[in-house]
């Protein structure tokens, strides 16, 4: 049996842990977007703030690579990639689009990932250039030199091909939609991709930039699939909002929150058989139940999309899940299933927006699709393309220093 005056300590130790443990948390998560202490010590006026300083210096940033970039080398191409890389852009008319530069963020960090990798020793890379006066777009003209540009209202420097049955479908420049259009844009830069004779297209829109480690990591999931015989299906999405990811009454992040409560129950254990001589079921049971709870409190307070931060640590700890409707800032599509999707959008693309019409394909036809968490893209569009009012999303999306 116990003495009291044991139980008594370990109490006190216990409350001490958790108490350092949960300011410990706190002090982390401070400011950390989308975790509950965030907006405790950030208002939504001072978030804001930040999140166009930061889009200011990734802007100084691009253009100090793309200024360093060798003008005089010929556009790199081969002749039927393993990857070919895409950029979707179009000229933005939204509110102070001349100094938010989200293209060339896109572009220079594409391009330095382009460069850098080694997984991937055939690939192309391309920029797709949909605006219907591609002459008038000046930092896609300026890019022309040494990055492939294909215009969808223009002339291309790559030898892509069109089936002739979309060839009117691509020149039409009248629609009663704009998301009409973006998903007719969507189609002519796939199918160009595809016409080069890729496996596998990465088409990136031009809000989005990759991570470092963002080609490592697909080409590990590519054979992991195909290890496990699941290589038949259309598209990895590689970016997912991050309003979205937080911990929810879901049996998949219900059962994640189960397992990190595991974790720090196992830990906890662990300690107490290690430090305690006395080897009471009573004192496992308590330290078992306080390591619990103690994780799953930090791990709530942190935040799923901040917890999501220590799984980067290894290309091996990344999930492939699902994939929900939303959205397309970055998608990985096989060349296999390219064709049928290119069909289903040219039917469908009036009743939907292109990333619900995607979703509604892999319904329609049972092809798996997944996403990948973490995230491998950052988002950059806190003002969207499709709008020309001054009205901007969420700023806490836009915090990050890639």
């Amino acid at each position: 049996m116990v003495q009291l005056p044991k139980i008594m300590r370990n109490i006190v130790l216990i409350l001490t842990a958790t108490s350092v443990c949960i300011l410990l948390s706190i002090l982390y998560a401070n400011n950390k977007p989308f975790s509950k202490v965030y907006h405790l010590f950030n208002s939504k006026n001072d978030v804001f703030k930040l999140a166009k300083q930061l889009n200011s210096e990734r802007l100084f940033k691009a253009h100090q690579y793309l200024d360093g970039l060798n003008k005089t080398q010929q556009p790199n191409y081969d002749s039927r990639p393993e990857l070919a890389i895409v950029i979707v852009t179009v000229k933005r008319k939204a509110y102070d689009a001349s100094s938010l530069g989200y293209v060339l963020q896109s572009i220079s960090a594409t391009h330095k990932l382009f460069v850098n990798d080694l997984v991937f020793p055939k690939k192309t890379m391309m920029i797709c250039n949909v605006d219907l006066h591609p002459e008038n777009y000046t930092e896609i003209v300026n890019l022309k030199p040494f990055i492939p540009v294909v215009e969808r209202y223009g002339a291309s420097s790559l030898p892509i091909t069109i089936n002739s049955s979309r060839i009117s479908m691509y020149a039409k420049r009248r629609y009663n939609s704009k998301y009409d259009k973006e998903t007719v844009d969507y189609m002519y830069c796939l199918e160009s991709a595809y016409s080069l004779g890729a496996s596998y297209v990465l088409l990136i829109e031009d809000d989005a930039l990759p991570r470092e480690d963002t080609l490592k990591v697909l080409k590990n999931k590519i054979l992991y699939l195909k290890s496990k015989n699941k290589g038949r299906y259309s598209f990895i999405k590689l970016y997912y909002p991050q309003r979205w990811q937080g911990y929810a009454y879901e049996s998949s992040r219900i059962l994640e929150i189960i397992s990190v409560g595991c974790v720090g129950a196992g830990l906890a254990v662990a300690i107490q058989f290690i430090t305690c001589r006395t080897k009471s079921y009573f004192l496992q049971l308590m330290y078992f139940s306080c390591g619990a709870w103690l994780f799953v409190t930090a791990a709530l307070i942190i935040g799923r999309q901040n917890v999501f931060e220590f799984y980067r640590i290894s290309k091996y700890l990344y999930s492939l899940r699902n994939s929900p409707g939303c959205c397309t800032q970055a998608m990985l599509y096989t060349r296999q299933f390219i064709p049928a999707l290119i069909d289903f959008l040219s039917v469908k693309h009036k009743a939907l927006h292109t990333d619900l019409a995607i979703y509604n394909f892999t319904n329609v036809t049972g092809i798996p699709a997944y996403q990948i968490e973490p995230n491998l893209f950052y988002h950059v569009g806190m003002y969207t393309s499709l709008s020309s009012s001054d009205k901007h999303k969420n700023a806490e999306e836009f915090i990050f220093d890639p």
